[in-house]
This record gives structure tokens, sequence and C-alpha cells, in this order.
């Protein structure tokens, strides 16, 4: 095999580890925001149906709230104008778009990864890495990107991903629980 085919299989082989890497990295972050907004959004119903049903409450009595008395419809107010500026929070803060963006991601970083799963016929290796390189830039170019302050923890995950997945594999009977005890005792010895 010459040089420049193994440099280019070395290049595609290069390319699909990052895609895969990119594709879990997008995953979880696609998670952690949906997580985020499904928590905010039921956190902002929530309050939204307390200070609705309080507020058809009758009377004006006065209560205790951390040791000030105070009237019920001051407290039910400053209760109403804390979910409202939690609304619009939510609303700048976006986590359901950005889930979208990752999911969106995650979606066209799979099908790239596809591509890649065959491996080019012989003396076509330089056009398949050309063709790959190609998909490969419009598609990195064409999601959202990582934050460069999660990137070394997403990162990890992934490494650690694959090293379970490898010890399932190895381990058919085995649990997810004992494949990551296992791995951390391989890391702790």
């Amino acid at each position: 095999m010459t040089d420049r085919i193994q440099e280019s299989l070395n290049e595609i082989d290069r390319q699909r580890r990052l895609v895969d890497q990119s594709t879990t990295a997008h995953s979880i972050m696609r998670d952690k925001y949906r997580r985020r907004s499904t928590f905010m959004t039921c956190s902002l119903l929530s309050s939204s149906v307390l200070a609705t049903a309080f507020a058809f409450a009758s009377g004006d009595a006065s209560i205790e709230v951390f040791g000030l008395s105070t009237l019920r419809s001051t407290v039910l107010g400053w209760f109403a104008v804390v979910t409202f500026a939690a609304t619009l929070i939510d609303m700048v803060l976006d986590w359901r778009g950005a889930a979208q963006r990752h999911d969106d991601a995650v979606r066209q970083l799979a099908s790239l990864k596809m591509e890649y799963r065959t491996a080019p016929m012989p003396g076509e290796e330089e056009q398949e890495r050309d063709r790959l390189s190609q998909r490969y830039q419009v598609v990195m170019d064409g999601i959202t990107s990582v934050p460069d302050g999660e990137f070394n923890a997403l990162k990890s995950k992934h490494l650690r991903k694959i090293e379970i997945s490898k010890i399932l594999s190895a381990n058919p009977g085995m649990t997810l629980r004992q494949a990551r005890r296992e791995l951390n005792r391989r890391f702790t010895t």
C-alpha cells in the first residue's frame, strides 16, 4: 500500500472518529438543554397555576412570610412578578431552541456517520477521502458549535462511552452499572 493511500485511509478514519465524537457531544448537549427546558416549562406552568388558584381565594388575610407580616395579595403579587420574570428569562435563554439546534446537529452527523461505514473501493481511496472531506466540511460548517468550555468534558464522556461499549461487548451478560464499575476499577488501580 502506498503512502498516499495510507494517508487517505488515515484521514477518513480521523474524520469518522471526529464525527462520532461530535455526535456524542451534540447528543449530550441536546439532552441537557431538553431537560432544562422541560423543567423550566413545568415549573413556570405550575407557578402560574398556583398563582391563579390563590388569586381566587377569598379575603385579604395577613400572613407571615420569613418573619415578615404582609397581606396575602402582596405575596401573590410578588409571586406573579417572579413567575413572569422567570418566563422572560426562559425566553432569553431559549433552552428549547438550543435543544433543537443540537438535535439537528445529531441528525446531520448521524447521516454523515453512515457514509463512513463503507470502506473505499481499492484504488478509490483518494477520491473517497476528498468526497468525504467535502461532505464533512459542509456538515461541520452548518451545525451549531459545541462551547469550548464544555469540549473536554464532552470528549471525556464520549471516550468513556466507547470504553463501556467495549466492556459490554466483551461481557454480554454484564449490566451497564457493572461495566461502569469495571471501567472505574481499571482507571483507579
